[in-house]
């Protein structure tokens, strides 16, 4: 099978994310799309809301896109909490793509991300070995021209046949982050994200704060 780890906060999910998540696995003829919620364990990231409420929100989102079936009838999207299970300090993306790989043995992997995470991918933990080892699917992003980003850093030039870059149609503007302030500020971001997810929120009393 060819696969897509989608890794992200989820902080919430969004329908940018769904719409990612599926445009990805037809355009690249991917079998399966599993997302991989990042652990609060992490430094790197500042999270907004707690590990188990991002999860169930994501759980609920998925279960609206049930009719997504891949090519042998199995759910083409799936969630790994291989982060958030991880202990501190092996929640690292290279971390998870071994972890992957010794679950995927036979199948082709590829890791699915934004360009404007290529400005800092030489920094990620084992970037080196991340990068020689693994394929990624980048999703063009305004204002981070894939091409230039790579041709600009060493160590991704050298392994530029790893980068398969979507260029067209795949861009929303729709951010987690719009969402959590629309919140704050007592909009109403419906229609960005699933309805489910939302009531959650709203029942919850997710992002009325901001979160320490």
């Amino acid at each position: 099978m060819r696969i897509g780890i989608y890794g992200s906060s989820f902080d919430p999910i969004t329908y940018s994310h769904l719409f990612t998540a599926a445009t990805v696995a037809h355009r690249r003829r991917l079998d399966k799309v599993i997302f991989v919620p990042c652990s609060s364990k992490r430094h790197d990231k500042k999270l907004q809301t707690e590990d188990v409420h991002r999860l169930h929100m994501l759980k609920l989102a998925l279960e609206s896109s049930t009719h997504k079936t891949n090519k042998y009838g199995e759910p083409l999207f799936e969630i790994s909490t291989v982060e958030m299970d991880a202990l501190p300090g092996e929640t690292y993306t290279y971390d998870t793509m071994i972890h992957m790989k010794k679950k995927y043995p036979n199948d082709e992997l590829f890791f699915i991300m934004g360009s404007d995470l290529l400005e800092g991918l030489s920094n990620w933990g084992n970037a080196e070995k991340l990068v020689a080892g693994f394929n990624f699917i980048v999703m063009s992003r305004e204002g981070y021209p894939t091409a230039d980003l790579i041709a600009e850093d060493a160590l991704l030039r050298n392994h530029d046949e790893h980068f398969l870059i979507m260029s067209k149609g795949i861009n929303m503007g729709i951010s987690s982050t719009y969402i959590r302030d629309e919140i704050r500020k007592g909009g109403d971001p419906s229609f960005l994200l699933p309805d489910a997810c939302l009531q959650y929120i709203y029942e919850k009393g997710i992002y009325k704060e901001p979160y320490v």
